[in-house]
């Protein structure tokens, strides 16, 4: 019985201390659910009244500003490290991340009596809100990811797997921008149990983003058939150049047109020009005749259909000259093949 009397008259003693120094209306932001900084005056400057209450708000605001820094250093740092091939929360002394009050969150309010020129000025944050407004931006960030899976997944069935890949590369980096409210939501005070099952459900989306994107790294499959001629020989290397350049793109090739997300025909012959002699020099000109046609295998849609010629010069013989306009057509074929298919 004693042990409670005491408890109220402590209790009771607070807030009255506490109402002798800011209006009785804000003795509510003075408790636990708040953070604050309380400050007041007389105006014995003769400011207006609006330049003397900004002059208090100020000095609230960097008195909130010095008071949050000061827990930060005290009691928290986030880090997010994999164990298991999970992602875990550790706390330490220290942390990384502004201290800076973020105004978003700073509510504030004044009062001004005019009889006593006395001035108020509370700046506080409501912890209860802070963590809404960190938990939804998180929640912004999972949906995001989930919105971005399921774009791909639908281009991925459409046979659109570049579309795919742009998308799900685009919100990877979105996970790296949690770190900072999953340390705000720990400072203002969020249940360990809440934190891990926020981390965990950010990390398992990463993880689907990721292996999203590796499936899709070498997930173009070309049917690529090339059909060549060398005043009368076949000559491969453009199709083994054509492979090359392409694979440094991610994309892989099969035989099969049934299984091949494009099926890309290219036809190739060479065709002497001219001699020319210069200066006692004999030059030989050719030029290497192509037809190209790329098909989207989904939908056997044709996106493309050309006819280009890559002319080339050699000293030696026609044969060499076409070699080289092979090798320029080679260049300029790959580059019209990825541009159509990440297109689509």
């Amino acid at each position: 019985m004693k042990i409670n009397f005491f408890l109220l008259f402590f209790v009771g003693w607070t807030c009255s201390v506490c109402a002798q120094q800011c209006p009785p209306e804000w003795v509510k932001y003075t408790f636990g659910d708040y953070l604050y900084d309380i400050q007041s005056d007389y105006n014995n400057r003769g400011l207006s009244e609006t330049a003397f209450k900004n002059y208090l708000l100020n000095v609230a605001h960097t008195n909130l500003a010095k008071k949050v820094q000061m827990q930060v250093k005290d009691e928290a740092d986030l880090h997010k490290s994999a164990v298991d091939g999970r992602s875990h929360i550790s706390y330490s002394s220290s942390t990384h991340f502004s201290t800076d009050v973020n105004l978003k969150l700073v509510d504030s309010k004044t009062l001004y009596r005019e009889d006593t020129k006395e001035g108020f000025a509370i700046v506080f944050i409501d912890k209860a809100a802070a963590c809404k407004y960190y938990r939804n931006e998180i929640e912004r960030i999972l949906g995001k990811a989930d919105n971005a899976l399921a774009t791909a997944n639908n281009y991925v069935v459409s046979g659109f797997k570049e579309r795919a890949r742009s998308e799900v590369k685009a919100v990877l980096p979105e996970f790296a921008r949690t770190e900072e409210p999953f340390f705000w939501l720990s400072f203002f005070g969020v249940s360990r149990a809440e934190l891990a099952d926020l981390t965990d459900r950010c990390h398992a989306r990463e993880q689907a983003v990721k292996q999203m994107l590796a499936e899709l790294k070498h997930g173009t499959l070309i049917c690529l058939t090339c059909t060549t001629d060398l005043f009368g020989r076949p000559y491969p290397t453009l199709q083994n150049e054509l492979k090359g350049k392409l694979a440094v793109g991610g994309c892989s090739f099969t035989d099969e047109p049934a299984d091949a997300d494009w099926i890309i025909q290219v036809d190739v012959s060479a065709r002497e020009q001219n001699i020319a002699v210069l200066g006692g020099m004999t030059s030989y000109f050719a030029y290497a005749d192509a037809r190209i046609t790329i098909d989207k295998g989904a939908t056997s849609q044709r996106i493309y259909e050309n006819e280009i010629s890559v002319k080339g010069g050699h000293t030696q013989n026609y044969t060499q000259a076409a070699k080289t306009a092979y090798k320029d057509l080679s260049r300029q074929l790959s580059e019209i093949i990825e541009g159509n298919i990440r297109e689509y």
